[in-house]
C-alpha cells in the first residue's frame, strides 16, 4: 500500500518538537511493515527547497514555499499533485498552514481517502488565537468533513475533536517511542559537569520548545517557591521565539534566579540522553499536549515525571511514573515539592514506572493505524499491492 505523509514539518528538524521526531517514526514502522511511504513537507530554513531526498529509507519531497514561521503556502503543488495521484492513502498532520488545505483538496479530486491529525492544535492556544480561529472557519471545518477519520493522539484530544466529527470518524490512536535508547543510558556526570551542578543538588531538567505553550512562566514562578534551596533547573530546547525567551530571562533575573535557572539551548541523541541521565526530576508543565513525547521520554530513562494535566500522556503517568498537577505555578509549585522533598510520596507515585514503559513502544499505534488504512482503502486495481 502507498501511504503519502503530508507534514509542514519533518525530521530532521527537531526544533519544532515531537511532531518531526513521531511521524518519522511512524513512516519507519510502516514501511517496516510493507507500506511504500512518501512524505510531502516544507524545509524550514529553505523555502525554495524542491529536492527528493531519502532519510531513513523514506523518500522526502520539499515543496516550495512562502510565508512567515509556520504560515506557509505552497507555491508550486505540480509534485504534491504526482505523489497524491500516486497514493492509495493521505494523512495530513497538524493545522495553520496551506499544505495539508491543499493536499486535502488533491486528495478529493482524485479519489484518494484522506486522514487528517490535528496534533493538539484544535484549540487555540496561547498566541494569534484570533488568526487560528479564522483558519478554522476557512479550513478546518471543511477539512474535517472530507477525511475519512480524524485521529486523536490522546482521550482529551478526543474530547476536544468532538465537535469536528461523529464518533465514528474520530480515532483515538496513541504515540509511541523508541525503547532502544533508553536501555543503557550514558553517565549524567558529564552534564553535570558541564553546567557546573554539583553531586548535592537536586536537577530539575525540562526538555521541549521554548515556548508560550509550554507554560515555562509558570515554571519558573513555582521552582522560585521550591523548599529545596539547593536545586537547580535546566531548560532544554531550541527558542524559536526569541522574545519569549527574553521574557523568561528578565523573570528569573527579577527573582534573582539567575544562579539556579539554566538556558541550554536545544540538546539532541546523546547529549539529551546525558541530561535525563542526570536528572533528579523532569518537568513537562504545558498549557496542552496532545501527547507529550518528553514525557515518556523521561519515563523510559528512570526519571520520575510531573507534567501537567492538560498533557495528552498525564493518565498514563499520573501515581504511575509520577505527578500529573494543574498547570498553575500553585500547582507545579506543590508537585515539585511532593517530588523534591517527600521520598515516600515520591516512591509511591512512581513505583508502576515499568508497566508504564511498557507501555510506550510504538507496537500497538502502528497496528491501530494499518488497521485504520486498511479498512477504509481499496488498492486500485491498477496498481500491484505490496
Amino acid at each position: 500500500m502507498r501511504l503519502l505523509q503530508v507534514t509542514p514539518t519533518y525530521y530532521p528538524e527537531l526544533q519544532f518538537g515531537g511532531p518531526p521526531q513521531k511521524i518519522h517514526a511512524l513512516s519507519q514502522g510502516l514501511a517496516g511493515m510493507g507500506y511504500e511511504v512518501a512524505v510531502a513537507t516544507f524545509h524550514s530554513t529553505r523555502p525554495k527547497a524542491r529536492e527528493r531526498v531519502t532519510l531513513d529509507g523514506i523518500a522526502v519531497q520539499y515543496l516550495p514555499w512562502l510565508g512567515k514561521g509556520s504560515w506557509q503556502i505552497p507555491v508550486d503543488l505540480r509534485p504534491l499533485t504526482a505523489l497524491v495521484q500516486k497514493a492509495d492513502v493521505v494523512h495530513c498532520y497538524g493545522l495553520y498552514n496551506l499544505l495539508g488545505p491543499a493536499a486535502m483538496r488533491l486528495a478529493r479530486r482524485f479519489g484518494r481517502p484522506v486522514f487528517l491529525e490535528p496534533l493538539g492544535m484544535y484549540v487555540p492556544r496561547a498566541r494569534h488565537t484570533g488568526s487560528k480561529k479564522v483558519y478554522h472557519r476557512l479550513f478546518t471545518s471543511w477539512m474535517s468533513r472530507q477525511a475519512e477519520k480524524i485521529i486523536a493522539t490522546s482521550p482529551a484530544e478526543l474530547d476536544e475533536l468532538s465537535s469536528l466529527g461523529t464518533a465514528d470518524k474520530l480515532v483515538l490512536r496513541g504515540n509511541g517511542i523508541d525503547l532502544t535508547p533508553f536501555a543503557q543510558l550514558p553517565a549524567g556526570d558529564a552534564f553535570r559537569e558541564t553546567y557546573q551542578v554539583q553531586a548535592d543538588e537536586r536537577l530539575v531538567v525540562y526538555v521541549g520548545r521554548i515556548s508560550p505553550i509550554k507554560n515555562l512562566g509558570a515554571l519558573i514562578q513555582a521552582f522560585a517557591q521550591t523548599e529545596r534551596a539547593n536545586g537547580r533547573l535546566v531548560l532544554v530546547g531550541p527558542a524559536l521565539e526569541p522574545a519569549y525567551r527574553a521574557e523568561l530571562e528578565t523573570q528569573v533575573a527579577a527573582a534573582s534566579l539567575q544562579n539556579r535557572i539554566i538556558f541550554t539551548g536545544p540538546l539532541y541523541g546523546q547529549d539529551k540522553l546525558t541530561a535525563l541521565a542526570a536528572a533528579d526530576l523532569f518537568v513537562l508543565p504545558s498549557l496542552s499536549e496532545s501527547y507529550g513525547n518528553a514525557a515518556a521520554e523521561a519515563a523510559a530513562a528512570g526519571v520520575p515525571v510531573l507534567l501537567t494535566k492538560g498533557c495528552g500522556i498525564a493518565p498514563l503517568i499520573n501515581g504511575r511514573a509520577g505527578l500529573a498537577v494543574e498547570a498553575t505555578a500553585a500547582g507545579l509549585a506543590e508537585g515539585l515539592n511532593i517530588l523534591l522533598n517527600d521520598p515516600e510520596q515520591r516512591q509511591a507515585l512512581t513505583a508502576r514506572r515499568a508497566e508504564v514503559v511498557q507501555q510506550l513502544s510504538w507496537d500497538e499505534p502502528l497496528q491501530i493505524s494499518d488497521h485504520l488504512y486498511r479498512d477504509v482503502v481499496q488498492v486500485r486495481p491498477t496498481l500491484d499491492p505490496v
